[in-house]
């Protein structure tokens, strides 16, 4: 059973985050175990919802659907490649900092680190609405996808990059504060 049926959802690419969780909703009523559910048919319920809710899961599931075949590894647009660079460099100087912060041995180093930090949280929160603006740029292709005018197998290699990204980068993010 995919994804789209286990919540009672057409298959289609273009669906909000909002319709999926509202159909997750009305079925978690009916399948949680508090409601007299069974716990398997929930955690299958809550997982087809993650896959939905992750734009290149959904892309992927809609692919395997429709017995459409592709390789999720890959390569990924020439122009996310400057954008995977400033990724790997601001993790490599975050994860610098970091260090620094938690080694330093005075109040006066820790707050000379607390500068840094701040200005690599920015940094950080800066490429992550880059990311997110690459993620919706892919995301607006989905109607192209349904229509058959668009290569869906370069639009999923390209947002299962851009959504590591994006975890790595909340992670650091988070680590940072």
């Amino acid at each position: 059973m995919s994804a789209f049926e286990r919540l009672g959802l057409k298959v289609r690419l273009v669906v909000s985050e909002e319709e999926i969780r509202e159909a997750f909703r009305l079925r978690a009523a009916e399948l949680h175990p508090d409601s007299g559910g069974d716990g398997t048919e929930f955690a299958r319920l809550k997982e087809a919802k993650d896959i939905l809710i992750s734009p290149a899961r959904r892309l992927r599931e809609w692919m395997l659907v429709r017995g459409i075949g592709a390789e999720q590894r890959g390569q990924i647009a020439g122009g996310l490649m400057d954008l995977f660079r400033k990724v790997s460099e601001a993790g490599a100087a975050a994860e610098i900092l970091i260090r620094k912060h938690a080694e330093a041995g005075s109040a006066l180093v820790k707050a000379f680190t607390e500068v840094s930090l701040i200005t690599q949280r920015e940094e950080i929160k800066n490429l992550l609405e880059h990311v997110a603006a690459e993620v919706e740029q892919r995301v607006g292709l989905f109607a192209a996808v349904e229509a058959g005018t668009s290569d869906p197998a370069v639009i999923m290699r390209d947002l299962v990059f851009l959504e590591k990204w994006r975890a790595t980068l909340r992670g650091i993010y988070g680590r940072l504060l």
